[in-house]
């Protein structure tokens, strides 16, 4: 079996599978089975046969369907299966052993074919992306579609549409002025610290000197031609490779929150509409509101409420903009942002 830790001390997999990508991280290297003993959320992945997905002692008309899913009232365990090519079937079974173990089992053809959301067939990393995020709430963590670093002893947490430049602002922060790399693109927090998941890789701009001419036509090429988004055309990169290992954070009290927005450039400080704008971004890159696999499990357990767990995603939140600075920060390019975070929130007086 392999181990990873997309989030230290709080997020690990378990899995047959030589490498598992979802919105935690695209690229996390091999952990040890203590590193993942000590997660708090520990999620078991295993690939079988079509055949052996399922229990051989399950009959179908002892459940209640829902959809292509069936299912017990009140039993943590739901099953997903429909008819595929020639005779085979895609299917998996999901099991909540408690509020931080959470069982999958997968068939191979399941996991090889479905690799994005479409309509209601998503990959098991979206699945997972969504059930994750919901119990992390119910732990007391929310997960946020940020970037974050340190500097000047000030932990900034960068929140902003997707393709606006929180990334590259994360990584100029580092590259220019010599910031504590924490994430850049995904972190969960308490409401008072943030911890990272560094493992993702949706990294858009690079140290001058290694962007070359040919990685340069390769994102032209994926802009301007949608299929092209879905494959991957260029070799997935880590943090590890950008910043030196032991500049990279695992956690950090929050001191400030950032959000980005196109304009002419200035900086406000205020607090006015943050949080509804935080909320709106969450709901963007997790959607455990909307799941088909977390509708199923708050239909069979109502206890698995998914108001409650938005209210409480609701309740960390306004609780870390209680906490901190809160900052709205306008620019005409996006490498402005750098420049005007460094000026009017990192060194001002």
């Amino acid at each position: 079996m392999n181990y990873f830790v997309y989030v230290k001390d709080i997020l690990g997999v378990k899995t047959n599978l030589d490498q598992f990508s979802w919105n935690y991280g695209t690229i996390a290297p091999k952990a040890s089975a203590e590193e993942f003993n000590k997660c708090k959320i520990k999620v078991n992945i295993e690939a079988r046969k079509s055949n052996d997905v399922f229990e051989h002692t399950i009959d179908k008309e002892n459940y209640d369907k829902y959809n292509y899913f069936f299912a017990k009232k009140n039993q943590r365990k739901i099953y997903y299966c429909r008819d595929f090519f020639f005779n085979s079937k895609l299917g998996f079974s999901i099991e909540i052993i408690d509020n931080c173990n959470i069982n999958v089992v997968v068939s191979k053809s399941y996991y090889k074919y479905v690799k994005y959301r479409f309509m209601n067939v998503h990959s098991i990393g979206y699945i997972l992306t969504d059930l994750v995020s919901g119990l992390l709430l119910a732990n007391g963590y929310c997960s946020i579609h940020c970037s974050a670093v340190k500097l000047n002893n000030k932990t900034l947490v960068i929140f902003a549409p997707s393709n606006t430049g929180k990334t590259l602002t994360a990584t100029r922060l580092c590259l220019q002025e010599g910031a504590e790399f924490i994430t850049e693109d995904i972190a969960i927090t308490d409401g008072e610290n943030i911890y990272s998941a560094p493992w993702t890789s949706t990294f858009s701009y690079y140290n001058q000197e290694n962007y070359s001419k040919l990685d340069k036509l390769v994102d032209t090429l994926q802009d301007k031609i949608m299929p092209l988004q879905l494959i991957s055309l260029r070799k997935k990169k880590s943090a590890e490779e950008f910043f030196e290992k032991n500049s990279i954070l695992d956690s950090s009290k929050i001191t400030d929150i950032v959000l980005l927005g196109k304009g002419q450039n200035q900086v406000i400080k205020n607090k006015e509409g943050m949080l509804e704008s935080i909320i709106n971004l969450n709901k963007y890159e997790f959607n455990y509101h909307k799941s088909p696999s977390m509708l199923v499990f708050e239909y069979f357990n109502p206890d698995l409420s998914i108001e409650k767990m938005f209210n409480v995603e609701k309740s960390i939140l306004d609780n870390l903009l209680n906490n901190t600075n809160s900052y709205r920060v306008y620019a005409d390019s996006p490498l402005d942002y750098t420049k005007l975070i460094t000026d009017e929130i990192i060194f001002s007086k």
